[in-house]
């Protein structure tokens, strides 16, 4: 869940990379982003939709957007960026946003091959680049109404974990906490998400979880503790449903590179 909280409130924020064979779980953050597929075929997902991404192609994430990559057959770049770098887009689109799909950006491929090593201080050029991509995202899609409430209630939830995972924390005082009702506040992290609260949270101890082990921090009773997990059993059992693995032998495995 990092990505919630890096991707968050800053200023000329850029970050790209190129990605081979790539898989990204689903995530949601503040900033836009993009993906474009060099060779092969990626296949993206947002807000439940399907996307086909076949070379010469890009798709536009727009905030507050679940989204996650299957990226196995393909290189990809992808670039995730803040909001400044791109005022008019958002003048444009009146708070709409662009119905997600697949937009043929071929005349533009010298530009795309060429993000992962731009200069993030060089930002004149950056926001001249993406303004390109926005001019040609808009011509070929459609825009569609959003309310990016649920989102920004997301955002709020993830922040909170971040600083409390370790306490006792329910969905009833979160909710209290946040003036929301429980109800609600469930289906909402549900919707977006497709978990359900205990679910979410046990997934944030968990990433924590895998850092401390991957870094050899303490035994791993230990790490269950201060990851916010209240019995071992728990821990081990919520670990290995989420990552396939039991703690110990990711930690073995971890250790190996």
């Amino acid at each position: 869940m990092k990505y919630q909280l890096e991707n968050f409130n800053g200023s000329y924020d850029f970050r790209c990379g190129f990605h081979h064979g790539w898989h990204m779980e689903k995530h949601i953050h503040e900033y836009c982003e993009l993906l474009y597929c060099q060779k092969g075929t990626a296949y993206v997902f947002i807000n439940g939709r399907k996307i086909r991404l076949p070379e010469g192609y890009l798709v536009w994430i727009s905030q507050n957007c679940i989204h996650q990559y299957r990226c196995e057959n393909a290189d990809v770049i992808c670039a995730v960026f803040s909001h400044d770098f791109i005022p008019l887009y958002f003048e444009e689109t009146k708070g709409a946003r662009p119905v997600p799909r697949a937009v043929d950006v071929a005349e533009l491929s010298p530009i795309l091959d060429s993000f992962p090593g731009l200069d993030k201080s060089n930002r004149l050029l950056i926001s001249g680049y993406l303004n390109l991509i926005c001019a040609r995202v808009l011509e070929q899609s459609e825009l569609e109404k959003t309310d990016n409430s649920d989102g920004i209630l997301y955002q709020k939830v993830v922040a909170y974990l971040a600083e409390h995972f370790r306490e006792d924390i329910s969905l009833k005082s979160l909710a209290k906490m946040f003036g929301y009702n429980e109800k609600y506040l469930s289906h909402c992290l549900h919707s977006l998400t497709g978990l359900h609260f205990s679910k979410l949270l046990a997934l944030y101890r968990v990433e924590q979880a895998k850092k401390c082990l991957a870094e050899g921090r303490g035994n791993i009773a230990q790490i269950a503790v201060d990851c916010g997990f209240s019995a071992l059993n728990t821990f081990n059992r919520s670990f290995r449903e989420l990552t396939g693995l039991t703690p110990s032998v990711y930690k073995k495995t971890a250790s190996q590179f």
